[in-house]
């Protein structure tokens, strides 16, 4: 087993192996309406092209929905469920989606700007081409979740859950991951320095390959059962 430790080092700087690269939504034709999102759903399934503003979106089920083209902002969803909802290229920007039930959805070009998402439950999804941007997401849950060309940057992920994930091309940009669950889900080849990694929960294997700083290193050296001992 082997961790990559990162040396600093002035000028040009060597790119992960792991590298993203995200598409961002396909939005064009999107109109802004009279009608609120929920109103839209009463008859049908299926929202497209339409931006909504300053809205709240309270206690509905939305279950198996499909969106896509659709802009989002500051809008809020208190006590919303979209298990098993399809979004494609949308966006939410400075949205409250805390707690919502996003289970089993599918995500494909999505991008979340500057949003609440704290305990926002995505298990069990399939996440494709989505931006996480100055996030506040702590303990949202990702967990058996499937995910590819997906960027968490600048976000707070304390206590988030990304156990028996399975990572492709995933990157972690001066987030929070503080006391994050990674158990069951490979690291190999990410590269992880510019992220806070105390406390993080996660077992021996899964640290294959995973880049790290001297420092991260030092303490990620408990996993391996050393004890670092002053000279």
């Amino acid at each position: 087993m082997y961790i990559r430790v990162k040396q600093e080092k002035s000028g040009h700087v060597k790119k992960s192996n792991n590298e993203v690269r995200i598409v961002p939504p396909v939005l064009r034709g999107v109109e802004a309406g009279s009608e609120l999102f929920c109103e839209l759903l009463v008859n049908d399934d299926e929202v497209d092209c339409r931006s909504f503003s300053r809205e709240v979106v309270d206690g509905v089920d939305l279950s198996e929905v499909n969106v896509s083209s659709c802009v989002f902002d500051h809008v809020s969803f208190p006590g919303c469920r979209f298990r098993e909802a399809r979004l494609t290229d949308v966006l939410f920007e400075n949205c409250d989606l805390s707690n919502v039930d996003l289970s089993g959805s599918v995500l494909f070009r999505v991008e979340f700007r500057s949003c609440k998402l704290m305990g926002t439950n995505l298990s069990d999804g399939v996440l494709n081409n989505v931006l996480f941007r100055h996030c506040n997401a702590r303990y949202m849950n990702l967990s058996m979740g499937r995910l590819k060309q997906v960027l968490f940057a600048h976000g707070d992920m304390q206590g988030s859950a990304l156990e028996s994930c399975r990572l492709e091309a995933v990157a972690f940009d001066t987030c929070s991951l503080v006391e994050a669950e990674f158990s069951r889900t490979s690291l190999k080849g990410m590269d992880l320095t510019s992220s806070r990694l105390e406390g993080l929960r996660l077992g021996v294997g899964d640290l294959r390959g995973v880049i790290v700083s001297p420092v991260q290193a030092l303490d990620l050296t408990r996993y391996l059962g050393l004890v670092v001992k002053d000279v």
